[in-house]
């Protein structure tokens, strides 16, 4: 099974998987599957990965919010998006807040985004999923409390994270989401032929577009500097990988021969995406 190349799509919650997702679908057909728990914290080993793997041979690519890394082998060709912070948390809220489905939903239907920010920042019961939850995604932080909603990064999640994203060789970064997909599909493409991202946005909750450097400074003057300070504060980890992922993203870029399409490789943004 170590030869075997699957591709794996660490679907981080509302970092573009659903963009993501719905090329490898168009790629693979029936050969593209999803490997979930039985419930949306139900989080999922590496080995748990593996069995499903072994479990389905006709499958070329698998998309699972619940799995976390390492790689169950050698073989399998990793995609995951990291996100800036802020720009995240109000996807998640604007999500959160339109789905009633999703968990926590009446507390942003609720409040405000400023308040929803707040309320995160009280550590109430759900607020991980704006606390560096990428970070907690890609790190033992995972497994070690006993439930993901009370999971806690520390420094040492940062560097387990950023070292596996090294060792991945790119990560994707959703403000640079076209040239993401083309690292990806440069890096992938002698084992996977069939791999194409498709130039679209699914799962967008607004059609109002902005460049995310202006998107932040209109979440920031929202937020009032003192909330944003403290939102920032709280997701120093998640800043962190956020910056080192798009170090790897540019490096990846340079050594296969790719220019990002405008000067500095962000792209726009729909308000709410």
């Amino acid at each position: 099974m170590s030869d075997r190349p699957v591709l794996i799509h660490y679907h981080i919650f509302k970092n573009a998987g659903s963009s993501v997702d719905a090329s490898l679908q168009q790629s693979f057909g029936n050969r593209w599957g999803t490997f979930e728990g039985t419930h949306a914290h139900a989080i999922q080993s590496s080995r748990q990965l593996g069995q499903f793997i072994a479990a389905h041979p006709h499958l070329d690519a698998i998309s699972s919010h619940l799995a976390r890394p390492p790689i169950p082998y050698t073989g399998c060709l990793p995609v995951v998006f990291i996100r800036h912070p802020l720009l995240r948390a109000y996807s998640v809220y604007n999500f959160t807040r339109s789905d009633s489905s999703q968990p926590y939903s009446d507390v942003a239907q609720y409040l405000g985004f400023s308040d929803y920010v707040a309320w995160a920042l009280r550590k109430e019961a759900g607020s991980i999923v704006i606390r560096d939850y990428q970070v907690v995604h890609l790190s033992d932080a995972s497994w070690r409390a006993d439930h993901i909603l009370e999971a806690k990064a520390q420094p040492s999640d940062l560097e387990q994270a950023c070292k596996l994203l090294t060792e991945w060789g790119a990560a994707g970064v959703v403000e640079q989401f076209e040239l993401s997909t083309q690292v990806f599909q440069g890096m992938y493409k002698r084992q996977l032929p069939d791999l194409v991202f498709l130039p679209r946005r699914e799962n967008v909750t607004s059609k109002e577009w902005l460049l995310p450097d202006d998107q932040l400074d209109r979440l920031r003057r929202a937020l009032g500097e003192s909330l944003y300070s403290d939102f920032m504060e709280v997701n120093q980890l998640d800043l962190a990988l956020h910056a080192h992922a798009r170090t790897l993203l540019a490096k990846a870029a340079r050594r296969i021969g790719l220019i990002p399409s405008t000067g500095d490789g962000k792209e726009p943004l729909p308000i709410g995406a």
